[in-house]
C-alpha cells in the first residue's frame, strides 16, 4: 500500500507532467476529433474602436499612435481611444497635439491602473469592436483585417491577436520557448472551442460583449474578460496571422516584478473563476483548469513533489525514489547554477524556476490584499523609443 508520502509525491509529479506535457497532447487530439471551424469573411469591414491604456507613455504614444494610423484598414471605420490613468508626463498632451478627430482622449479622476481605464472608457467607444491594446505593443498593418475576419462568425465573440518578443539584453528569461508554447495551445483551444486566455496587449471583442470588470482587477484583464464572453455562450479565437510586436527587455530583474504580478492577478482571477469547474461549461472547463489552473497553482505541486520525494528517499529504501531525486536535485542545481553555467537547457530550467518563485510571491502578494488596480510599469529598453 503506497504511504502518504508516495500519494503526494505521485500525484503532484502527475498534474506537473499533466499540465505541461499530457494536456498540450490530448488538446492536439481533441482538435482533431472536435474542432469547429470558424467562417472567416475577408470583406467583413466592422467599425473598430482601439483602446489604449496610458500612465506616462510619453515615450512611446506617438510612436503608437502613428501605428495604429498606418493599419491597412478603412480610414472611416478606425478611431483611437487613448486613456490615461492620471499621466504625470507629457503623454495628454502628446494625445491632444495630433488634432485629429479620429484619436480621443479620455482622462482619470483617480489611479485606477488598466483596469480603471478599461472600465471607464469601453462603454464610451461607439465602434463594433473594441481593439485592446499596450501603449508598447506595436502591429503588422494587416493584423486588423487578420482580426476581424473572424467576426463574420456570429459564434465569435473576441479574437486573441498574436504578439512576438524581441528580446534585449542578456536574453535570459526564455520568453520566446514561453510565447511559441502558450500561442500553440491557445490556437488549439481556439479550435477546439475558446481560447481561455488572450496576450494582455493585443485582442479584440464585440462592443456589445464588455462587461466591466471588478475594479481592483490586477493584471488580469486578459483572463477575465474572454472568460466573460464565453460565459455569455460566444467563443474566443486565437488568430496567428494577427501580428504584433513588443520589446522584452531580457533582464531576469527588470521582469520579475512583472512576473510576481501577473502571479498576484492569476490567484484573484482563480477565485472569480470557480464556476468554471462546472463540467457543464464543456470544453472551456476542461481547457482553463487544464491550462491555467494547475500551472498557477505549479509551486504548490513543485514543492510537493521535492519534499514527499525527499522523504522517501532519506527515510525509505527504494531505489527508485533515490533516482528520482538525484534526478531532481540535479536539474534544481543546474537551473540555479544558470549564471556561472549558461548553457541553452540550463537556461530554460532557470527561466522556470523563476516563474514559479514569482508566482510564489504572487500568491503572498495576494493575501496581503489587493485594493487596488494601479501599479508601476516595467521599464523597457530605449530602442523602443
Amino acid at each position: 500500500m503506497l504511504s502518504l508520502c508516495e500519494i503526494i509525491f505521485w500525484l503532484s509529479l502527475f498534474i506537473l507532467v499533466y499540465s505541461y506535457t499530457v494536456y498540450p497532447v490530448l488538446l492536439f487530439i481533441f482538435v482533431r476529433m472536435f474542432g469547429k471551424p470558424v467562417r472567416q469573411d475577408t470583406s467583413y469591414e466592422p467599425t473598430i474602436g482601439v483602446l489604449v491604456p496610458a500612465h506616462n507613455e510619453e515615450k512611446v504614444i506617438q510612436k503608437k499612435i502613428d501605428n495604429i494610423l498606418a493599419m491597412h484598414y478603412p480610414t472611416e471605420k478606425l478611431s483611437i481611444w487613448v486613456g490615461s490613468d492620471c499621466s504625470t508626463d507629457a503623454t495628454e498632451a502628446i494625445v491632444q497635439n495630433n488634432n485629429n478627430p479620429r484619436i480621443h482622449l479620455w482622462k482619470a479622476t483617480e489611479r485606477g491602473g488598466k483596469t480603471g481605464v478599461l472600465n471607464g472608457l469601453a462603454p464610451l467607444i461607439d465602434t463594433d469592436i473594441i481593439l485592446f491594446t499596450d501603449a508598447n505593443t506595436l502591429h503588422h498593418p494587416d493584423c486588423l483585417r487578420a482580426i476581424v475576419r473572424n467576426f463574420a462568425d456570429e459564434r465569435v465573440g473576441g479574437v486573441a491577436g498574436h504578439i512576438e518578443h524581441a528580446i534585449s539584453g542578456d536574453e535570459e528569461m526564455g520568453e520566446g520557448l514561453y510565447r511559441s508554447f502558450e500561442s500553440k495551445q491557445k490556437f488549439y483551444e481556439g479550435v477546439l472551442h475558446s481560447s481561455i486566455s488572450a496576450f494582455g496587449g493585443f485582442y479584440a471583442i464585440r462592443k456589445v460583449l464588455f462587461k466591466p470588470i471588478r475594479k481592483n482587477a490586477y493584471s488580469n484583464d486578459d483572463v477575465l474578460i474572454p472568460m466573460n464572453v464565453i460565459r455569455q455562450g460566444y467563443r474566443i479565437i486565437y488568430e496567428l496571422e494577427a501580428i504584433s510586436e513588443e520589446e522584452n527587455t531580457g533582464n531576469i530583474g527588470s521582469e520579475f516584478s512583472r512576473r510576481v504580478r501577473i502571479g498576484a492577478g492569476n490567484f484573484q482571477a482563480f477565485f472569480w473563476l470557480l464556476d468554471f469547474f462546472n463540467p457543464l461549461r464543456g470544453w472551456p472547463s476542461f481547457c482553463l483548469i487544464s491550462h491555467k489552473f494547475t500551472r498557477w497553482f505549479s509551486p504548490l505541486f513543485l514543492l510537493s513533489a521535492v519534499v514527499s520525494c525527499g522523504m522517501l528517499f532519506f527515510r525509505g529504501d527504494n531505489d527508485l525514489y533515490r533516482i528520482l531525486f538525484a534526478v531532481g536535485s540535479f536539474t534544481v542545481v543546474s537551473g540555479l547554477l544558470h549564471k556561472l553555467i549558461p548553457l541553452r537547457l540550463n537556461r530554460h530550467i532557470y527561466y522556470f524556476f523563476v516563474m514559479n518563485v514569482a508566482l510564489i510571491f504572487g500568491f503572498f502578494r495576494f493575501l496581503g490584499g489587493i485594493k487596488t488596480a494601479a501599479w508601476s510599469r516595467t521599464e523597457r529598453s530605449e530602442a523602443q523609443d
